[in-house]
């Protein structure tokens, strides 16, 4: 085995003395130059398994220019593992489109919930998620991804028994709470520990299997609902979700780009080990880490620091940015038909039992990302977005016209045509499984690793808190502009996503975290330009 410091230090795009520091893990330029960092950690190489005798013609540094492709099957099964944990999120969020109808029916045994209180029910949920954006922000920073999971899901599963067995209403809404609550959390630490562990080539197709499984979770739901469980009995089938990503998650590594933030570079080269195979060289993308932390001026690993960080010139522009786009999203409609989403279907009147229909409608948006996952990483995000939301948009105008058409009486027996706005509900909703993980993903990398943490809580905050202004309002709106022109303004709006996309997201298929924020020193000094 070759000791990577002394084959980097001597390296001949190095040609000043350098300094070997052992305990930071870099070699540094004698002359201060920070621009001829070359490699970190000093120890015997685990990544590149090279032998004492060199072939005919292959110098080191030749041996190490060939690094071995990453092993990806390591990074599978731990994007496997917090794609488990996000259907548990589907279920949660979808838990009210489909129970409601049951909840409301005034000829039940069990409780019953009025006008005000079915709203509670079915927004709760994210207004209990911005909050848990909100707590999410100070634990990923101190306690990582994965411990700040382990603390989650127990209480997600004791909340989903207690809903189970709610004695009452207060209860029953106080258990919907506390479950948006944990998701709010578990979104945002699911999605920083895969885009931070996966390798560049594969990153979109493993954010997007979160994704995949959020929607899962929706169709188990739907599919429940078919199968004539009551809601209790629906209760304690979606607590049961969280007990086998729990104990998976016990043997995954920390995230290693956390470690890094925590002064863990040990501990950090192991987890890219880990992730990328012993046989892969870690310590190039090491390097990129640690480099781009300590760029930083100040320390980060700290709550306060971070938020400090995300209004720097440097970061606050695509901050905001994110922040708008993130707000126009959460008011596109995706939210309120998902939380009224039995109760649309039965207003159309179709022939279609509503049941049904929804089982179909979370099977469009399965396949939708389905095909994000076969395309984001050979077309890119951008195209993905605007081809999206733009269908998106042309189907909330054709949603809204049947309404207006309906209410006005113009369509003559309505179940003959209720199929129009099933199927541009099903169209909206594989678009939206298209476009939703593709603008998702720029949330994630677009912000640097020093403020990745408190970033993602922040816009987690927006989107929750959005999503419960929207479901909570939406039969507010419906009274004043009709629900035809409700769906037109969603139409409006899917306009709005389209134009921002394209005026200001860059493109980020193939490129690494820190090539995309513009930190990797060594190779460019300006990656990302809007």
């Amino acid at each position: 085995m070759y000791n990577l410091k002394e084959v980097a230090c001597n390296s001949p795009q190095s040609a000043n003395t350098n300094v070997s520091t052992k305990d930071k893990g870099t070699c540094i330029n004698s002359s201060g130059d920070t621009n001829s960092v070359r490699k970190t950690i000093s120890v015997e190489t685990e990544c590149v398994d090279t032998p004492q005798h060199l072939p005919d013609g292959h110098s080191q540094q030749n041996i190490l220019r060939t690094d071995t492709k990453p092993v990806i099957a390591s990074q599978v099964i731990a994007s496997l593992v917090m794609a488990l944990v996000e259907g548990g999120s589907g279920i949660v969020m979808a838990f009210s489109g489909i129970t409601l109808l049951q909840l409301t029916d005034q000829q039940t045994n069990d409780l019953f919930l009025n006008q005000s209180q079915a709203a509670l029910f079915g927004s709760l949920v994210h207004l209990g998620g911005a909050l848990g954006s909100c707590v999410s922000g100070p634990l990923l920073v101190k306690l990582g991804r994965r411990l700040t999971l382990l603390v989650t899901l127990p209480i997600t599963l004791a909340s989903w028994l207690t809903l189970a067995l709610s004695p009452t209403v207060w209860l029953l809404l106080t258990s919907r709470a506390i479950l948006g609550i944990t998701i709010g959390i578990m979104f945002t630490a699911t999605f920083l520990y895969t885009i931070e562990i996966a390798h560049k080539n594969i990153r979109g197709i493993l954010s997007g299997i979160l994704t995949l499984t959020r929607q899962l979770g929706f169709i188990l739901v739907s599919a429940l609902g078919v199968s004539k469980l009551d809601w209790r009995q629906m209760s304690f089938v979606s607590g049961g979700m969280t007990t086998f990503p729990l104990f998976c998650l016990l043997f995954l590594p920390n995230s290693p780009r956390w470690l890094v933030t925590h002064g863990r570079l040990s501990e950090a080269h192991k987890s890219l080990v880990f992730f990328r195979g012993k046989h892969c060289n870690c310590e190039p993308e090491l390097l990129d880490i640690t480099q781009q932390i300590s760029n930083v001026s100040r320390e980060v690993d700290n709550s306060w620091q971070q938020v400090r960080l995300l209004f720097e010139p440097s970061t606050g522009r695509v901050f905001f940015l994110l922040t708008f786009l993130t707000i126009l999203h959460t008011m596109n409609g995706f939210f309120a038909i998902s939380t009224y989403l039995v109760p649309i279907f039965k207003a159309v009147e179709a022939s279609l039992d509503p049941y049904t229909s929804a089982i179909i409608f979370n099977f469009a948006k399965a396949f939708g990302t389905l095909v994000y996952l076969c395309l984001v990483d050979r077309l890119g995000r951008k195209p993905l977005i605007l081809v999206s939301y733009s269908l998106c948009s042309l189907c909330m105008v054709i949603y809204g016209i049947y309404f207006y058409m309906h209410n006005t009486h113009e369509t003559g027996d309505a179940s003959s045509m209720g199929w129009i706005p099933i199927a541009a509900a099903m169209i909206f909703n594989f678009f939206t499984g298209v476009g939703q993980p593709a603008l998702s993903i720029f949330n994630g990398e677009l912000l640097p690793t020093s403020c990745r943490a408190i970033g993602n809580s922040v816009l987690m905050f927006t989107l929750m808190f959005g999503a419960f202004i929207t479901s909570y309002t939406y039969p507010l709106v419906v009274e004043a502009l009709g629900i035809h022109g409700t769906f037109w303004l969603f139409s409006c709006v899917n306009v709005a996503v389209t134009l921002v996309s394209a005026v200001g997201l860059p493109e980020t298929r193939g490129r690494s975290l820190e090539e995309i924020t513009g930190n990797n020193m060594n190779n460019q000094d300006q990656t990302t330009k809007f």
